[in-house]
């Protein structure tokens, strides 16, 4: 056992002071400054990147302050953007290598880390650059933060919840982000029971006490869904008067989440008001939505219109999804486009069966086979900037070589 290890009560997955360097005689040093300083929960390991990224998966939460080690990294930026994938915007992240390069040094600070220190390292050097508590003393502004993601429907019923779940659970299971989602139905919507969780209410003592919140205060709201997936609600009596959540207060407590989670998503329960303006000026990215109907055609055209009405751009992901059969009397899909007057971004198919065991079997659709999961995954994958194409496979013939081909269009 390492004299870390010792130092620390808690397991390793819970460490918030981690450090990994490539060469033994640095291990020692951060040891030493570490135990002069008395910084609580704090491991440290030998590695390289490769090794940080496979640490950060087995925890249970990320910490606060990370140290890694690029001297050995032949392609150092490479690296730490695989880094920043495994690892959450707020962590404060400070990297130690062999090169006094300014250029390298600009580049990091572009990537949102907060310093970078050249070897040998020295316990000296270290108390220049990190506090008692293994943070930065002097940080530099923080540049990376997660994405607000606004999912918000055309109508009820059009299955809002569904894709907000179903977009969350592939992000955080399968991409292995870090994903909060908060339910912005006052008296509670589906989230919970598509998740296969328990009511999440902690979002009301939150914004109670937005102007005293501390990290493990916000991490105990959530009720956790995974290693990486975690639910937030407010879950209001329905009988209570004031059930409505105040716009203010949300805001600030997003901003301070963004710095936790590669992803906030948010499931918008109206389409109109207070909240839903604010919180459409606010996404980074927005899922729109709606069926083939003329009543959702309509308000289709008056949502992307105010999300068009923007200062500034963001991102509009417009969803047509087929919550039931198709039918004499149902609009198809080219004269839904007609209507609104632009091509949706993902059609997904009806498919009663999947959506029925999932929401109540569980697990999430996107989790299982057939074409609703197939769109809900390129639905998913598109919103983190990994769109797959999904187009039918090519018939048996067109796959065989074009020698044997031929045998079948001899005259």
């Amino acid at each position: 056992m390492s004299l870390i290890d010792s130092l620390s009560r808690q397991r390793p997955q819970n460490a918030d002071f981690l450090a990994v360097l490539n060469d033994e005689a640095s291990v020692r040093m951060v040891e030493q400054f570490v135990a002069e300083t008395v910084i609580p929960h704090a491991l440290v390991r030998r590695g390289t990147i490769a090794d940080t990224v496979a640490l950060l998966a087995s925890m249970d939460r990320p910490p606060r302050q990370l140290m890694v080690d690029v001297s050995t990294s032949a392609m150092p930026l490479s690296d730490l953007i695989s880094l920043a994938d495994a690892c959450p915007p707020g962590v404060s992240v400070l990297v130690v290598g062999e090169r006094n390069d300014i250029g390298l040094f600009r580049d990091l600070l572009r990537m949102g880390i907060d310093d970078y220190v050249v070897k040998p390292l020295t316990v000296d050097l270290l108390h220049r650059v990190l506090d008692h508590n293994g943070h930065p003393a002097e940080p530099v502004q923080q540049t990376r933060t997660g994405k607000v993601v606004l999912c918000m429907g055309s109508r009820g019923g059009v299955g809002t919840s569904t894709v907000a779940a179903n977009i969350a659970w592939r992000l955080a299971n399968d991409q292995e982000r870090r994903i909060a989602i908060i339910d912005l139905d006052p008296f509670g919507g589906p989230l919970a029971v598509l998740l296969g969780a328990k009511p999440a209410t902690g979002l009301q003592d939150l914004l109670k006490n937005i102007n005293r919140l501390d990290p493990n205060y916000v991490e105990r709201s959530f009720v956790p869904v995974g290693r990486r997936l975690f639910l937030l609600g407010a879950g209001h009596d329905l009988d209570d008067e004031d059930g409505e959540i105040p716009v203010e207060p949300l805001s600030q407590l997003l901003g301070i989440l963004k710095k936790h989670f590669h992803y906030v998503i948010l499931d918008l329960a109206g389409r109109g008001g207070v909240l839903a303006t604010a919180m459409v000026g606010l996404a980074e990215s927005i899922v729109l939505v709606t069926e083939p109907s003329v009543f959702a055609a309509r308000e289709t055209v008056r949502l992307t219109g105010l999300v068009d009405r923007r200062e500034t751009k963001a991102p509009l992901l417009l969803v047509v999804n087929n919550p039931h059969a198709a039918g004499r009397s149902e609009l198809g899909v080219p004269d839904f486009e007609d209507a609104i007057g632009r091509r949706p971004s993902h059609v997904l198919p009806f498919d009663r069966d999947t959506a029925g065991r999932a929401e109540n079997l569980g697990p999430p659709a996107v989790a299982g086979r057939g074409p609703l999961a197939i769109g809900l995954r390129a639905l998913a994958d598109d919103l983190a900037g990994r769109r797959t194409e999904t187009s039918a496979p090519r018939p048996l013939l067109a796959r065989l070589p074009a020698r044997i081909q031929s045998l079948f269009h001899r005259p």
